[in-house]
């Protein structure tokens, strides 16, 4: 017996170790398990729909937003007041034609990019494609100045929206 005790006692490292490997086996096994869990589910999501009725701030009251509003899809484009055939007669009736551009023969198309608000207005006006500084100017000139448009509609609620037009120079006085 007492062999056996002094073989026990000498080998109490021994085993302490073996126990430890064992242990730490353990939980490294109980780790994968679970992470094998997660990955056999995957794309399992709850979807949660939240409603807020009214937001009170520093006793100031804000509507619940449309969410109708949130959707980007355009019903209906923006539209100059009259059509396009108004839209050229703004053109012909208000554009001059540069005379340093009429002195060289300089003609051609201007595009011009700008942003219609939701209310109609006519913001961040850009030449995104260019013939001569003096055309690009009066091309701008002429957006700045039409009047409001129709603002785009998503579901009958007017949004912001972008436009590009084209804007003909031509020389017909030769």
């Amino acid at each position: 017996m007492r062999k056996q005790n002094n073989i026990l006692e000498q080998s109490r490292g021994l085993l302490l170790q073996i126990s430890l490997i064992i242990a730490l086996l353990i939980m490294l096994g109980i780790f994968n398990y679970e992470s094998k869990n997660i990955e056999e589910v995957p794309n399992n999501y709850i979807q949660i729909k939240l409603t807020i009725d009214t937001i009170t701030l520093d006793k100031q009251r804000v509507k619940k937003p449309n969410p109708n509003i949130l959707i980007t899809k355009i019903t209906e484009q923006a539209k100059f007041k009259g059509g396009k055939e108004a839209l050229v007669k703004y053109f012909e009736k208000n554009l001059k034609y540069p005379k340093e551009a009429l002195k060289k023969n300089i003609q051609g198309r201007v595009y011009v990019k700008f942003k219609i608000s939701e209310y109609g207005k006519i913001k961040n006006i850009k030449v995104i494609r260019s013939i001569h500084p003096t055309i690009d100017n009066e091309a701008k000139r002429l957006i700045k100045e039409m009047p409001d448009w129709i603002p785009a509609k998503s579901i009958n609620n007017p949004i912001k929206s972008e436009q590009i037009l084209p804007i003909i120079f031509m020389n017909i006085k030769k």
